[in-house]
């Protein structure tokens, strides 16, 4: 990320090298914005709808996503052209290199949260509030310490505070803030492994019961529901790829500006695996009627503590006859 920096004004930041593409520019608007206004639709409607319930660490893996879509766009209609000012630029900085530490924390915490879930369920236990307390409270708290990280290299050398040579955002001139956010990311991602397999372990050695739990009409285990859980399972994979390949191309590099563009798809790719659960589809399928979920009956004894709707999505279709 390292790039030259020429003489500026104090309040302004110059752009270093050459920009990308008037097109490469304006694909990566695109697709940030994409992805930005699919997840607010899917997040206002989990909040609006009554038939939605969503647990605080959903709604923390929607809110980060927002919020890193929405980090990238700040310097959108400056990205090139004249400098863009200090303090818009430096804000950004902090918000850039916050928002994968964010990402990642908040893919650890809707885990744990999912195991002591599912741990409840078979043990007949409550998760204690400090373990709540750390599922809500960990992307938050990391966010700060990068930004503050941040805030205050910019401030003690304003010169290090840039618009990145292809012109799409802006960053620090040093490589040290990338590394410190690339570690988080991959320290936490790789924290997440252990965590969904032993999820997926107690899913197995409960299956009958989960199967009972989790039944469409027909008996069997929803395919949308199973789907996205195996994504979720193997996103932590691509994220880390990406944060490793990513240290290995300057922003000079001809294959930045892809990379980039390819990095703001990361947001689509979530709001399509937290949105297209039925409950939130059924809600903008106006020309219907929205009915009861039908629980069917079954031989198969239930959990001793089954979890609740705003715990783990049953994701159950209605009956075509109440549609």
């Amino acid at each position: 990320m390292n790039s030259l920096i020429t003489a500026r004004g104090p309040d302004s930041i110059q752009g270093a090298g050459s920009p990308a593409s008037s097109p490469l520019i304006a694909a990566f608007n695109g697709v940030q914005l994409t992805g930005l206004v699919l997840l607010l639709a899917v997040v206002l409607t989990a909040w609006l709808a009554p038939t939605v319930k969503r647990s605080p660490a959903w709604y923390n893996v929607i809110i980060s996503w927002i919020f890193s879509s929405s980090s990238f766009l700040l310097l959108m209609g400056r990205q090139a052209g004249p400098s863009p000012p200090f303090g818009l630029c430096l804000v950004q900085s902090m918000f850039i290199y916050a928002a994968p530490a964010m990402n990642a924390c908040v893919c650890l915490c809707f885990a744990l949260e999912l195991f002591f879930s599912v741990f409840g369920a078979t043990t007949q236990t409550r998760t204690s509030f400090k373990w709540k307390f750390l599922i809500v409270s960990l992307p938050y708290v990391t966010t700060f310490l990068v930004c503050l990280e941040v805030l205050t290299i910019g401030l003690i050398n304003r010169n290090l505070v840039e618009r990145n040579a292809i012109g799409m955002y802006c960053h620090l001139s040093i490589s040290a803030p990338s590394i410190v956010t690339g570690v988080i990311v991959i320290f936490v991602m790789i924290s997440v492994l252990p965590v969904v397999a032993v999820v997926i372990f107690m899913f197995i050695r409960n299956w009958s019961n989960f199967r009972t739990l989790c039944a469409e009409e027909n008996g069997g285990v929803p395919r949308r529901m199973m789907i996205r859980f195996g994504i979720f399972c193997i996103l932590p994979l691509p994220i880390v790829t990406i944060s490793l390949v990513s240290w290995q191309f300057s922003d000079r590099s001809p294959s930045a500006a892809p990379l980039a563009i390819v990095i703001a798809t990361l947001p689509i790719m979530i709001a399509l695996i937290f949105g297209t659960q039925w409950d939130i589809l059924h809600v903008w399928m106006f020309w219907k009627r929205h009915p009861h979920p039908v629980y069917p009956m079954s031989p198969v004894k239930p959990l001793a503590a089954p979890l609740s709707r705003e715990e783990i999505e049953l994701d159950i279709k209605p009956s075509l006859s109440n549609v």
